[in-house]
Order: C-alpha cells, then sequence, then structure tokens
C-alpha cells in the first residue's frame, strides 16, 4: 500500500469516527442525524446527478436502493438509541463489529468455508468486546452486561451494518457506487425523518441553530470519507484498505477519552484495538 493510500484510508477512519464524536456529543441527537442528512443530500447533488446523468440508475437498481435505505435507517434508529444509553467508547466499537457478524453468515447461512484467519480474527474481536467492558463484567457479570441497553443496541447496529453491507454489495453491481450511496441515503434520511414527526421542523431548526458547523462538518465530511475510500480501493488491495479502515475503533474511544472527558477508557481502548485487530484480521485474510 502506498503512502497517499495509507493516508487515505487514515483520514477516513478518523472522519468516521469524528462525526459519530459529534453526533454523540450534540443535544439532540435524531435532530443532529436528520440535519446532516440534510446538508450532505445539499452537498452532494451535483455530484450524484452528473453521475446518474453519465451513468444512469438502472431499474434493477430500485429493489436495492429502497433495501439499503430501510437497513441503512435501521441503522440509524439502533446507533442513536447506543448513544442515549451509553458512552460513545463503548458504543461505537461494539456498533463495529459487523466483521464477526460476516464471518458467521458465511459458516451458517452461506455455508461458505472460513480460513484460520477468519476464524482468529473473530475470537479476537469477541474477547476485545469482553474486554472492552471488563470493570463492568468484573462487577456486574457478563451476562449483565450483554443485557444493558448500551450493549444490546451497539450489538443490534452491528447486525445491521453486516446487513446492509450484504445489500450494498450487491447494489453497486448494477449501479454506480457514488449514485446508489446518494440513493439510498436520501432514503435514510426520509426515514428518520419520518420518525421524527411533526415535531421534525422546530427540532431541526433548534439543533441547526446551536450546533451549525458541528451539522455541516458532519454532513460534508461523511461522503468525503465514503469517496477517500473509493479512491483507496482503486489504489491498494481491499484487503488493506478494509482492514486498516478499522482504525476508526480505536480513534473513537481516543476521541471520547479526550473530547468528552468519557471515563474507564484504559480498558476500553484495549479492547477497540482487540476487535480493531480482529475485524482487520477477517477483512485482510478471512
Amino acid at each position: 500500500m502506498s503512502g497517499e493510500a495509507l493516508a487515505a484510508v487514515l483520514l477516513s477512519s478518523f472522519l468516521h469516527a469524528l462525526w459519530n464524536l459529534f453526533n454523540k456529543g450534540s443535544r439532540d441527537r435524531w435532530a443532529f442525524f436528520l440535519a446532516q442528512g440534510v446538508v450532505a443530500a445539499l452537498a452532494y447533488f451535483p455530484l450524484a446527478a452528473w453521475i446518474v446523468w453519465s451513468y444512469g440508475l438502472p431499474a434493477g437498481a430500485w429493489p436495492w436502493v429502497v433495501l439499503s435505505a430501510l437497513v441503512h435507517a435501521a441503522y440509524a434508529v439502533y446507533l442513536l438509541r447506543a448513544y442515549d444509553a451509553g458512552d460513545l467508547s463503548v458504543a461505537y466499537p461494539l456498533s463495529r463489529t459487523a466483521p464477526v457478524l460476516l464471518v458467521l453468515w458465511d459458516v451458517l447461512v452461506a455455508r461458505e468455508p472460513v480460513n484460520g484467519a477468519g476464524v482468529a480474527g473473530a475470537l479476537l474481536a469477541g474477547g476485545g468486546v469482553v474486554v472492552l467492558q471488563w470493570p463492568a463484567v468484573r462487577t456486574y457479570g457478563l451476562r449483565w452486561v450483554f443485557a444493558a441497553p448500551v450493549t444490546r443496541y451497539a450489538l443490534i447496529t452491528a447486525v445491521f451494518v453486516a446487513t446492509f453491507s450484504v445489500i450494498d454489495k450487491q447494489g453497486v453491481r448494477v449501479v454506480h457506487p457514488l449514485a446508489f450511496l446518494y440513493c439510498a441515503s436520501l432514503g435514510e434520511t426520509a426515514v428518520i425523518a419520518f420518525l421524527l414527526g411533526q415535531a421534525r421542523t422546530q427540532r431541526l431548526r433548534a439543533e441547526w441553530q446551536r450546533n451549525a458547523p458541528r451539522v455541516a462538518a458532519t454532513g460534508i465530511l461523511g461522503g468525503f470519507s465514503y469517496l477517500l475510500i473509493l479512491w483507496a480501493l482503486a489504489a491498494a488491495p481491499a484487503s488493506y484498505v478494509l482492514g486498516l479502515r478499522q482504525c476508526s475503533i480505536v480513534f473513537g474511544v481516543i476521541l471520547a477519552h479526550f473530547v468528552l472527558r468519557e471515563m474507564e477508557t484504559r480498558y476500553r481502548l484495549v479492547g477497540a484495538a482487540v476487535i480493531a485487530l480482529g475485524s482487520a484480521l477477517i477483512a485482510a485474510y478471512g
């Protein structure tokens, strides 16, 4: 992997952690999520329109777009619930354990063979989940920790991440990736707007007034981070890119400690690093 590709992936990982930090630190996380979705829709409309004009949007893509939008919306709902229920340094790493779930999918559903590296990566990531919350595990027991709302919601989020990863993989085979992402994101934003109900406009306006710079940065940088990954995928092996991208988990815990002043981040940082290592092993060799 070249130095430029390495820098692009690391920057993308940091930006992903950063927008999660901004959302967690906001007063109204649901309105923040909707607001950044609106900003992204406006900011990337010219690029998306040009891509659709140039490459088209086949009718066969729409079922995948709709399905992706619904699953992305479910992901957003449970991620926001996880952030409402607990710390970023717990919820964010747990929500990024989708590679482990994809290994289970390959074994249990797709009946595809998984090599030793994939199994080792899954075991590592599972151990990282326990280390991440070790003080609570030691005090209350493993059953209590896994029943806690933040753990439950974050792991459900990971299930939806794994699900839309499978869906999106099929969708981008029939339509340009950026056009697919843009349309699915529009659908996701529309679902969140519907869930906020009649208060959406008032909540949206209030969140924008008190948090406009972070909302704008999140809406723009979220799409930019994806563009960086697309560029890196064109310049380096996909396994390296997807494995290194898991550094976002470590970035998230570090940001939670220094910006949000979350406590007990020693174990959380070690656990996040182990989860990232296991996920990277799965991506690279599993």
